[in-house]
């Protein structure tokens, strides 16, 4: 039997390694981290849990996670843009949205993935004791740089601040605000948490709440959040590989596609892969034939979304972000649930997985 060494324990890496043991084929994980877990919340659209649900996993994550049921789209002065419609949201998306905490998430999926080592970098995946290897390791993959050593990355032109606070805030709140070349977001957890984001242009810098900057309930809600929890990054733009395989790799994941994060879709497309991946394996075994398989239906879908996500960067985070709250205000409901729907839909996950299904 071929020996299948994962490469990195978060979203990608775990899905895979949880998809393939359901279908009865075992694979080894491997991540650098002495321990799994942190990070703050994060967004499962239904495309991603219409993957989870073809492997049996769709009501766990969804019982792990709030219902995003409704949005909001304010200014930094607390001003309203718009509110997007619940039904037709679901009407468009199929389903609520679920914000989950990212940690509690990988638990999850790590009690389904079977062996998981620890503590365990890879700098040479050529020199891994492994007959085939996927590289679900990130933004800094190691065998994505293994398949194109000239993949360059590039400060995007903004920083993120992420962080759970716990206390809960009303419902109604959640959504974004758009300021000026700045961006924050709220959204309800489970057990009266909340997670929130803030994003402003330029490089990296300490930064602390500054009441004046955004309206109710980000002040508060930063407040609220322990320094030590508060997770800071420069954002950084980098080149998908040229390549996603060779007879011996592939790449899934943010390893594949790193995306910013202006779709919220970065996670959600790692667990398509993954489902997709396994379905792949599982019916055709792997090596280049399967590597090639897959980039070849998962390409254009995740080289749309890291073209619209860094497109949303600049525009939010650039001289032209006072403008979106215009465009958003003009923008057709009808119009803009189908932009959503594009990638986030339940319908979308779907159409993701019919290469593996024959619908």
């Amino acid at each position: 039997m071929e020996r299948v060494v994962v490469v990195g324990a978060g979203l990608a890496g775990l899905t895979f390694a949880a998809a393939m043991r359901r279908r009865g084929l075992e694979v080894e994980v491997r991540d650098e981290r002495p321990a799994l877990g942190g990070g703050a919340g994060l967004t499962i659209w239904p495309n991603a849990l219409a993957a989870l649900d073809a492997i049996g996993l769709g009501d766990v994550v969804r019982d792990l996670g709030e219902p995003a049921a409704s949005a909001t789209i304010r200014r930094a002065d607390g001003s309203l843009v718009r509110r997007l419609d619940p039904v037709a949201m679901m009407r468009s998306l199929g389903e609520p949205a679920r914000v989950v905490d990212r940690g509690e998430l990988q638990a999850v999926l790590a009690e389904h993935a079977g062996p998981i080592v620890l503590d365990a970098g890879v700098a040479d995946p050529a020199s891994l004791d492994a007959d085939l290897v996927v590289g679900a390791d990130g933004f800094r993959s190691a065998v994505a740089r293994h398949l194109d050593p000239r993949i360059r990355e590039r400060p995007a032109g903004y920083v993120a601040w992420r962080g759970v606070a716990p206390i809960a805030v009303d419902p109604s709140m959640a959504g974004v605000v758009w300021g000026d070349a700045a961006e924050a977001g709220v959204a309800p957890m489970t057990g009266g948490r909340t997670y929130w984001f803030a994003t402003r242009a330029g490089a990296a810098e300490v930064w602390r709440p500054d009441a004046g900057l955004w309206p109710d309930p980000l002040p508060e809600l930063i407040a609220a959040t322990p320094p030590s929890c508060v997770l800071q990054h420069e954002m950084l733009d980098r080149d998908p590989p040229r390549r996603w395989f060779d007879d011996r790799h592939v790449v899934i994941g943010d390893a594949a596609h790193a995306m910013q994060p202006g779709l919220g879709q970065g996670g959600c497309l790692a667990i398509e892969d993954a489902v997709v991946l396994a379905a792949l394996w599982a019916e055709h075994g792997g090596g280049a034939s399967t590597f090639a398989a897959f980039e070849r239906v998962r390409r254009p879908r995740a080289m749309a979304a890291l073209r619209a996500s860094r497109t949303a960067g600049r525009v939010l985070h650039g001289p032209r972000g006072r403008l979106a709250a215009t465009v958003a205000r003009r923008t057709p409901e009808p119009v803009a649930m189908r932009l959503a729907a594009r990638f986030a839909s339940r319908d979308a996950g779907l159409r993701a997985l019919a290469p593996t299904t024959g619908r």
